[in-house]
């Protein structure tokens, strides 16, 4: 390359390398701003996340000047949490925590990796030489530094711990579910537009629509991790689940059904309350409360059914069951230790499995040309005596004490009706 053409070179990326720098700045600050709106409610496991990295020797807790586990009691008494400035001392540690993990494993020479890697160059270099990155001497500290401020940036400081946590997953395989749940729901689309809202709205309003997207990526990267081998295969699992995700959730406010369709409209209209434009806030509910499709898509490959169909059963369903009402007692467990958190996401997966073989147990008894309300009904029609002893023993969903003991009893008579269902 002679003088004048490195020269050209330059000028032509030097714009575009200083909005790559703004860029990882803005998402950075971003994550510090979500991470102080949950600062008291994720205490707990912000508190485990500082004994872990100083029990792994990666981190003083007195030299960085991080408060101790005394300290943290207090402030959640008080119904404080970490400042902003220890949240950013945080964050570092534990993009550096990742990288180390990641660089460690085979994710980063993995084929998919390749776009994260030309990606990171600005235009001019990928135009001329990315037949030639491949090769970059840095090419896996790149991957890895690429993919977990990503992810951690996205996904919140505590989202890969806690994903670890709960799911006993590798954090690699976290990333690798990360990747496929944000191209599968078409997420960057809705952060951009939530990004676009600087200045336009306030910043409670903002931040909701990131916290939204966040309790998606929470729910369905534990689903993926903990019913898929790992290694994920991260370009087969976006191509399988992709298509369905994509054509069914511009249809959940049709395919939701009585007070979940309801809820679904009220936390749209909510949100667009907030300052949240109206199509934005309609998109981010649905992503809200389309985790379900992810289980819809597993059972219509199971029964060889459309998904469409499947869909349909699994709302009537899910509407009968009082599951959203139960999802929400479940998400108000308190979590102060590890075994508290593995309960709640037992008890989460165990309903929505519930529901999901319901759903093929009403598939498979029913004929497919009657309606889902009907079919239902046929259903439960032919499990009627086992569906009056599991109503009497569970009692009033709405009224139930939203405690662990109570809430293991009401899913054990919903696991207890697909057994029997599933002997008649």
């Amino acid at each position: 390359m002679t003088l004048p053409e490195r020269d050209e070179l330059l000028a032509a990326m030097t714009d575009e390398v200083g909005d790559m720098v703004l860029r990882d700045n803005y998402e950075q600050a971003m994550a510090l701003s979500n991470a102080r709106s949950q600062a008291h409610s994720l205490l707990p496991v912000h508190r485990r996340m500082l004994k872990s990295l100083e029990e792994r020797g990666e981190l003083n807790r007195e030299l960085e000047a991080l408060p101790s586990d005394r300290e943290l009691a207090a402030r959640g008494e008080n119904g404080e949490g970490l400042s902003a400035p220890e949240f950013a001392v945080l964050l570092a540690y534990v993009k550096i925590s990742l990288e180390r993990a990641v660089l460690a494993d085979v994710l980063v020479d993995e084929a998919w990796t390749s776009d994260v890697l030309t990606d990171y160059f600005p235009t001019p270099l990928r135009d001329r030489f990315a037949g030639r990155m491949a090769g970059h001497r840095l090419r896996r500290e790149i991957i890895s530094t690429s993919l977990v401020n990503e992810v951690v940036n996205r996904g919140g400081t505590s989202f890969v711990h806690r994903a670890m946590e709960e799911s006993g997953a590798s954090a690699a395989d976290v990333i690798r579910a990360y990747v496929v749940i944000r191209d599968v729901y078409g997420l960057p689309a809705i952060w951009a537009a939530g990004e676009a809202l600087d200045n336009e709205v306030p910043t409670e309003a903002q931040t909701l629509v990131f916290l939204e997207t966040r309790r998606l990526l929470d729910r369905a990267v534990r689903w993926l991790v903990t019913t898929r081998r790992s290694p994920i295969d991260v370009a087969g699992e976006i191509a399988k689940l992709r298509p369905g995700v994509s054509d069914l959730l511009p249809r959940l406010p049709e395919a939701m059904v009585g007070a979940e369709r309801r809820a679904l409209s009220e936390r749209a209209a909510e949100l667009a309350g907030k300052g949240v434009p109206e199509d934005l806030a309609a998109a981010v509910s649905r992503v809200f409360y389309g985790f379900g499709l992810l289980d819809i898509l597993e059972t219509a490959a199971a029964v060889d059914r459309d998904p469409g169909e499947v869909a349909q059963v699994y709302f009537v369903l899910s509407e009968r069951f009082g599951v959203d009402v139960l999802l929400s007692h479940i998400s108000r467990l308190p979590r102060n230790d590890r075994w508290q958190t593995l309960a709640r996401m037992a008890l989460r997966y165990d309903l929505y499995a519930a529901l999901a073989a319901l759903t093929a147990e009403v598939l498979q008894s029913t004929p497919s040309t009657a309606s889902p309300e009907d079919r239902v009904s046929e259903w439960e029609q032919v499990n009627a005596a086992s569906i009056a002893r599991a109503s009497n023993a569970m009692g009033s969903v709405e009224e139930s004490p939203a405690d662990l003991a109570a809430l293991s009893v009401l899913l054990r008579q919903i696991r207890t009706l697909v057994k029997t269902s599933a002997a008649v």
